[in-house]
């Protein structure tokens, strides 16, 4: 297995998180980010704030009434949510359209999406305060495919090849191409751009059913076993386009994991393709 200098010596110099982003998880890791600086920060960045109203007051969170500004966002949304939103907006913008027609950059972005709508309902029936960093984990949690067609764009096409017509496995696939995951250059990037060390772990073993969970609390342990059943889960409910559609059969542990009986995910499934449907007409491309 390649060390971590052999796949940045590989790819190149990972890539950057936006400035907001990167000062929002550097002063979380001090411990010094108040709702008033979150607003702060946030509202120094015009097309930041823009897009976080927008989202702020679309149909997904239910607002009764029009929030104007960041700081009003903080106070009605709340703290992680509004973090949340401003950390899944900076990822946004590594997802851009048109890098390569073999490659649907806009589906993966939606495809992710997806998964952070299903992370999210899913986490919501054991813990209700997990919702957010349930969104958050889907969002990022292929990060490592996007940093690859950013870093590698003719090795990720490869892979795609590999895939589609020689009906590779995508570990296999990535492995003979790059000699490493998405999973793995994922989890580098995130522990690169501060996140927890609790999404690191998940980045890293999303594909997992079960994951692996050594010394974890069970809080931690939850939210992971929901991102990776969220995203066998999402690719079943066709939301957005992964660079591999083939899913894996959800075991039956695993949604015993999660409180969810057989007779639930017909209703599951109808609540995550509307809240779905709501938050992807927000996210949709100005």
């Amino acid at each position: 297995m390649l060390s971590s200098q052999e796949i940045i010596a590989k790819v190149g110099n990972l890539p950057s998180l936006p400035t907001v982003a990167a000062r929002i998880n550097t002063e979380i890791e001090s411990e010094g980010l108040s709702a008033k600086r979150l607003g702060a920060i946030i509202s120094e960045d015009p097309a930041l704030a823009s897009r976080m109203l927008r989202l702020s007051n679309s149909a997904f969170y239910g607002m009764p009434r029009q929030i104007s500004t960041i700081e009003r966002a903080v106070m009605v949304l709340g703290f992680d949510t509004v973090k949340n939103l401003a950390l899944s907006i900076s990822i946004f913008s590594f997802f851009e359209k048109g890098i390569s027609p073999a490659i649907d950059v806009i589906g993966l972005w939606n495809h992710s999406l997806g998964v952070a709508v299903c992370a999210r309902a899913l986490v919501m029936r054991l813990n209700f305060k997990l919702a957010e960093q349930a969104f958050l984990l889907g969002i990022v949690h292929d990060v490592g495919k996007i940093a690859l067609v950013n870093l590698c764009l003719a090795d990720m096409e490869q892979v795609c090849r590999l895939i589609g017509q020689d009906g590779m496995s995508e570990e296999e696939a990535e492995m003979q191409v790059f000699g490493f995951t998405h999973q793995r250059i994922g989890s580098m990037l995130i522990k690169e751009w501060k996140f927890p060390e609790m999404m690191v772990m998940a980045v890293k073993s999303h594909h997992e059913l079960p994951p692996v969970l050594k010394e974890c609390d069970e809080e931690i342990a939850h939210l992971i076993r929901c991102l990776c059943v969220a995203n066998q889960f999402a690719k079943a409910l066709a939301l957005g386009v992964s660079t591999n559609q083939k899913r894996e059969a959800i075991p039956s542990v695993m949604w015993g994991y999660l409180g969810v009986e057989r007779q639930d995910i017909a209703g599951l499934s109808t609540v995550i393709r509307e809240d779905y449907q709501r938050i992807i007409q927000s996210w949709e491309m100005d």
